[in-house]
């Protein structure tokens, strides 16, 4: 901000080459001057002096040699035109009109058909993304706003904001939507980011039933739905907060959430509120599967054999597991909680965070006392609030 106050005519890119390794990327400095209203100012003054005009006699002599020697660059055929008749013209200029030339020639590429699809039954896609365009104020960290949207009533079903983003999340984000909706989607859409890919996210898909389906790369329009509703909550939401932080943000959301699905109109709905939509929800999903939704996201990973003393090998070291499993081999899950070992008579073992050590552990101590633990998985109801 003090370069940018300081130095109007630098553009962002130059601000970020002076301000070090710590500063933003130049996107963010772009639309930290727009929020914040900082000039712009060019880096010369404008001419005051017209531009000059080439004659008509000068542009047909051009036209007739770029049509008689279109093998010649625009260099040559400036120097043609100022050794033989005698006629001041930039290699530009020519390069101008070649092109012009050219596009004369060839036909302009038809418009994109797109095709537009919509679902006619609530809950039976949904569409889900991250609006990245909003920083903690107090820490400078990025923040995500993790959105899952119904495609056939535009509501948003899940929106909460995150520091961090991983399949773990998006798993707890859509068990938590499945709770309190009561249902259990027919399909969901993402986009090719790492967070929404995944052997664990695929596994908990499958299991339940639900296609998981990805855009194209490069194609933000098969999101676009999403998309659009992003670009509506930076001026109706963001732009009215007074203070940009992770906590703040996430006890006005869901005001937020609930005026633009009850009160706030659509223009694919003919001006009514999503809840229109929703209420139209006919089908309930099976108590007992909403309240073991986390066990669904499971997938055998690898098998090991055990050691002498109780051990596996991870992360370049041996994890206790249980003496008594010596010499035997088990097979390893990877879950939502962590790595889970399945002993003799239905016993449970646990390493809990298993990827935050597998992520790191080439880059910082490991704790010494690193174990399996006994696990007993809930059998209670999970109870989650959107």
């Amino acid at each position: 901000m003090p370069l940018a106050q300081r130095h109007p005519p630098w553009s962002a890119a130059q601000i970020h080459a002076h301000a070090g390794p710590e500063a933003p990327a130049p996107r963010t400095i772009q639309r930290l001057r727009l929020r914040y209203e900082l000039p712009r100012f060019p880096k010369r003054p404008a001419p005051c002096r017209p531009a000059r005009r080439l004659t008509r006699k000068v542009k047909q002599e051009a036209r007739h040699l770029i049509e008689t020697k279109p093998w010649l660059g625009p260099e040559h055929l400036a120097w043609e035109l100022q050794h033989v008749p005698h006629m001041q013209i930039s290699p530009a200029t020519i390069k101008r009109m070649k092109r012009v030339r050219q596009q004369a020639q060839t036909p302009p590429t038809p418009p994109p058909q797109w095709r537009f699809y919509a679902r006619h039954h609530p809950h039976s896609l949904w569409h889900g993304d991250c609006l990245e365009k909003v920083f903690d104020q107090t820490t400078g960290r990025q923040l995500y706003q993790l959105t899952l949207l119904d495609d056939y009533s535009r509501g948003y079903v899940f929106c909460n904001l995150f520091d961090h983003i991983d399949p773990r999340t998006i798993i707890v984000a859509l068990c938590t939507a499945m709770r309190q909706w009561q249902v259990i989607p027919k399909g969901v859409l993402f986009d090719n980011g790492i967070p929404f890919r995944g052997r664990l996210f695929e596994a908990f898909c499958r299991n339940l039933g639900i296609q998981l389906i990805h855009t194209a790369p490069q194609h933000p329009q098969t999101n676009g739905k999403l998309e659009r509703a992003f670009r509506d909550d930076m001026p109706e939401f963001y732009r009215h907060q007074s203070v940009w932080e992770l906590e703040a943000l996430r006890r006005a959301l869901p005001a937020y959430v609930q005026y633009r699905n009850e009160i706030r109109g659509h223009r694919a709905l003919q001006g009514r509120p999503a809840m229109t939509r929703l209420a139209d929800q006919h089908r309930m999903a099976v108590p007992w599967v909403l309240d073991m939704l986390e066990q669904y996201a499971r997938y055998p990973m690898m098998q090991k054999r055990v050691t002498p003393e109780g051990c596996l090998g991870l992360f370049r070291r041996q994890v206790y597991l249980d003496v008594a499993l010596r010499g035997k081999e088990v097979t390893c899950y990877e879950t939502v909680e962590g790595l889970e070992v399945r002993g003799p008579r239905r016993r449970l073992y646990l390493l809990r965070e298993y990827r935050r050590w597998q992520n790191r552990y080439w880059r910082e101590e490991l704790p010494e006392d690193l174990r399996f633990e006994p696990y007993t998985p809930p059998v209670c109801p999970w109870i989650a609030v959107a």
